[in-house]
C-alpha cells in the first residue's frame, strides 16, 4: 500500500483532529458505563470482601473462614478424627456437624446449605469432601459454583459489578482507536510529526479498552483500592478484631500474619485454626493438594 500521499498539512491536521474526536467520543461512551452515581457507603462483611479482592479462584479461603466463624460463634461444632486407610496411612479429618443457623447471614446459611448437601445433611466431613472432589467432579464443582454465583449476585445488587453487556460498543471502539493509530502512522510517514500524538492516544485508548472488560463498576474498583490498602495494613499488623482475622484468612494471608492478629483478638475460639492440620486439610478437601502450601 501507497502511503506516502500529497495532502496539506491542514488536510492532515483536519483528518487527525476529527479522527481522534470520534475516538474519545467512544472512549467516553465506554466509561459511560461505570460512571454512574451510587451510593459510596456499601457495607461489605469479611467474606464479600474477600470475593470482590481476590475472585472465585480463591475462594476456598472464604469458605474456611466461614467454617471457622460459624465455630467460634458455637454455630456448629468441629471435631477432629484420626484414622487409618485401606493401606494403613495415618490420616486426619474434620468433622462439621450439629449446625444452627441462628445468627448466620444469608451467605453463611447458604454455604452451610451446600456443604451439608454432601454429606447425609447432619454432618460433613472433609474426607466425604475430598473424595467426592475426586469421585465426583462436576456435581462438587456445581454445587461450589452455585456458592459463586450468588457472591456475584450480591456484588451486583450491591452495584459492586456489572452485567451490561458492551461488546458492539467494544468492538466499534476498537475500530475507531484503530484507524486513529493507522491516520498517525500515515501522517508521521508524511513527515507531518504531529502524527505521534494520534499514534500515542490511540495506544491510550487502546489500554483504557481493556479495562471495559471487567465486571466492576467505579465503585466496585474504589472499593478494591480501598481493600488493597487493608490488606497491607492487616500484612503490616494492624489488624485487631474478630473481622480482621476473618478477612486475612479471606484474603489467603501467610500463617504468622493471622497468628498475629489471633493472639491481638486473644479469644480462644479461634484457637483451632492454630492446629497445624486445619488449613491444610480443609483447603485439600476444597481444591485438592496441587502445590499446597500454608498460608
Amino acid at each position: 500500500m501507497e502511503l506516502k500521499m500529497n495532502f496539506s498539512t491542514t488536510y492532515f491536521l483536519l483528518i487527525n483532529i476529527l479522527v481522534f474526536g470520534l475516538a474519545f467520543l467512544m472512549y467516553y461512551l465506554l466509561k459511560k458505563k461505570g460512571s454512574k452515581t451510587y451510593d459510596n457507603k456499601v457495607d461489605l462483611n469479611y467474606y464479600e470482601k474477600a470475593y470482590i479482592y481476590k475472585g472465585p479462584n480463591f475462594i476456598y479461603n472464604s469458605i474456611i473462614a466461614i467454617i471457622l466463624r460459624a465455630h467460634a460463634s458455637g454455630n456448629i461444632k468441629i471435631e477432629k478424627n484420626y484414622y487409618k486407610t485401606k493401606k494403613g496411612q495415618d490420616k486426619v479429618e474434620f468433622i462439621l456437624k450439629n449446625l444452627n443457623v441462628s445468627g448466620l447471614d444469608k451467605g453463611e446459611r447458604k454455604l452451610f446449605e451446600i456443604l451439608f448437601s454432601l454429606g447425609d445433611g447432619e454432618s460433613i466431613s472433609t474426607r466425604q469432601m475430598d473424595r467426592m472432589r475426586r469421585t465426583e467432579a462436576d456435581n462438587y464443582n456445581k454445587k461450589f459454583n452455585d456458592f459463586i454465583y450468588f457472591l456475584e449476585d450480591e456484588m451486583v445488587a450491591k452495584k459492586l459489578f456489572t452485567r451490561e453487556k458492551n461488546t458492539l460498543k467494544i468492538f466499534l471502539s476498537f475500530v475507531v482507536f484503530s484507524i486513529l493509530f493507522f491516520v498517525g502512522i500515515v501522517t508521521v510517514y508524511n513527515e507531518r510529526f504531529f502524527g505521534i500524538a494520534s499514534i500515542v492516544a490511540s495506544l491510550f485508548f487502546y489500554t483504557s479498552l481493556i479495562t471495559t472488560f471487567s465486571k466492576m463498576t467505579d465503585l466496585g474498583n474504589k472499593k478494591f483500592r480501598e481493600l488493597e490498602k487493608v490488606e497491607e495494613e492487616l500484612k503490616a499488623g494492624r489488624g485487631t478484631s474478630e473481622d480482621d482475622l476473618l478477612l486475612a484468612l479471606g484474603l489467603g494471608l501467610k500463617y504468622e500474619n493471622i497468628k498475629n492478629i489471633y493472639e491481638k483478638l486473644g479469644d480462644e475460639v479461634y484457637e483451632i485454626y492454630l492446629d497445624e492440620d486445619f488449613y491444610k486439610t480443609f483447603k485439600t478437601a476444597l481444591v485438592g493438594d496441587h502445590l499446597l502450601v500454608r498460608n
